[in-house]
């Protein structure tokens, strides 16, 4: 072996160990690209245009006094209240008193009923040796019946007093958020006086005024996309008023928004109404983020049973929320890339993630 002596007697050793080593390290095969992927379905489809709508509340109410009197107590606005809650209360101090007024009338009324009736049966009993007269008897027996009428009505007046009393608390109808009160504690009002107004919050649709020509291909009870720039929703026609505004040439559809969208609309906020402007037709759809747009075309990217990217080139067609409609050697069934297909090529070794699965997690045996 030569002797090394300086550094130029090192290079030469360095670049002969280098080439040797690279057909081993060329050898290698390069790491697999880990992508997520989605099945290509056979969906209805129809093309549609955006109109605008607005988001209103399914319940919205305004809180009005149920009595007149005094109020003491009703809820700021931001309130949140649940159904039977109540919002709002009112004095009820001088509805008590007339109702004691009337049961003491009541009970002066029943005591007089009963001496009516001890009166008459003595009276009968007499009437038998005919020591006591027939009109006698008779008008006994008005007087214990106007005696008994009297109370009957006095009855009735309690009940109406008692419903008084309660509405003199007015209670939410529904769960919702009170958003204003024009009255405040310690104010008198008259029966009947808006107090305030609150509305539901959870319970939402949308009003969409579409131009009249797309009338016959939209039907209550249709599903329909709607959709804004922080989510997207699909809604149900609950009702279409076919009535056209003559200037507007438009119609109202009032569509019922799910729950879930509590969380990201509101009350009052503008979306945009996905309505059909043909009929639905059968496609094979793919996700939106499956496609790859370049210049010399469209194409996903096919993962195949031996986890291996095949490029197939493809022609979109319409379009529905995060679905589009392609066209090529397609059939229903087969795994596209969503995620990680930028960076395929035809051939490349994936590693397939399932869902809610982390990069660095251990493949499973379907993963192969």
């Amino acid at each position: 072996m030569p002797k090394i002596t300086s550094a130029k007697d090192f290079a030469p050793l360095l670049l002969l160990s280098l080439f040797a080593a690279m057909p081993a390290l060329s050898q290698q095969p390069a790491p697999a690209s880990v992508v997520h992927v989605a099945s290509v379905s056979r969906t209805e489809l129809a093309p549609t245009v955006a109109v605008p709508g607005t988001v209103f509340s399914r319940n919205d109410l305004q809180i009005t006094a149920g009595v007149a009197g005094q109020l003491t107590d009703v809820a700021e606005p931001g309130t949140y209240v649940e159904k039977g809650q109540p919002l709002a209360r009112i004095d009820s101090r001088t509805l008590l008193l007339q109702r004691a007024e009337q049961e003491a009338l009541l009970e002066r009324a029943e005591i007089n009923v009963r001496q009516l009736e001890s009166q008459l049966r003595r009276q009968r009993e007499l009437g038998e040796s005919n020591l006591v007269s027939e009109f006698e008897i008779e008008q006994t027996e008005a007087n214990r019946d106007l005696a008994i009428s009297d109370a009957n009505i006095t009855r009735v007046r309690i009940r109406q007093i008692d419903d008084q009393i309660q509405r003199a608390t007015i209670h939410a109808p529904f769960a919702g958020v009170v958003i204003s009160r024009l009255r405040r504690a310690g104010e008198e009002v008259a029966r009947g006086e808006v107090l305030g107004q609150m509305t539901d919050i959870q319970n939402m649709e949308v009003r969409a005024f579409v131009p009249l020509k797309h009338l016959p291909r939209t039907t209550v009870g249709d599903s329909i996309e709607i959709f804004a720039t922080s989510a997207n929703y699909f809604g149900r026609i609950r009702a279409l008023v076919p009535t056209g505004d003559v200037r507007s040439q438009t119609f109202e559809a009032r569509i019922d928004l799910p729950l879930s969208a509590a969380g990201d609309w509101t009350v009052g906020q503008l979306v945009s109404v996905a309505i059909p402007i043909k009929q639905r037709e059968s496609s094979l759809t793919v996700p939106r983020d499956a496609l790859i747009l370049r210049s010399e075309g469209s194409f996903v990217f096919r993962i195949n049973g031996e986890n291996k990217a095949e490029r197939i080139k493809v022609d979109i067609g319409d379009s529905s929320g995060t679905l589009v409609a392609v066209t090529g050697a397609l059939i229903e069934g087969d795994q596209v890339a969503i995620r990680g297909a930028e960076n395929l090529r035809e051939g490349s070794d994936v590693k397939v993630m399932l869902s809610g699965q982390r990069s660095g997690s251990q493949p499973t045996a379907s993963e192969g």
